[in-house]
């Protein structure tokens, strides 16, 4: 079964920071989400800290960049029958996240 990595992307704006309420809430409709879809969820996905570094050309920089409007703040591995699959999956994402969805090349 063809396998999807879900990259959840969030904006940097302040104002877009939700309340501790709303985490609380958020925190919930994300374990029944997981609870709904533990049959596509596979292991290793998680949340991403908010530093980093980038590598190019040998040159390592501090990152994310933050001139950035948004940033990657977690990522999911998904199985689905298909893109159309995988897309009924996100959209049943809970909160107000920016999804990026690639199919796994299986190259590994």
């Amino acid at each position: 079964m063809p396998k999807f990595l879900f990259i959840f992307r969030h904006s940097t704006d302040p104002q877009s920071r939700p309340s501790p309420e709303e985490m609380q809430a958020l925190g919930g409709q994300w374990y029944a989400w997981m609870q709904k879809f533990s049959a596509s969820i596979l292991p290793g996905g998680d949340g991403l800290k908010p530093d980093g570094r980038l590598i190019k050309a040998g040159i390592v920089t501090d990152g994310p960049y933050v001139e950035a409007k948004e940033f990657v703040a977690s990522f999911s591995l998904i199985q689905a029958d298909n893109y159309d699959a995988a897309l009924a999956i996100a959209r049943e994402c809970p909160g107000d996240n920016v999804i990026e969805i690639r199919e796994l090349a299986g190259y590994a």
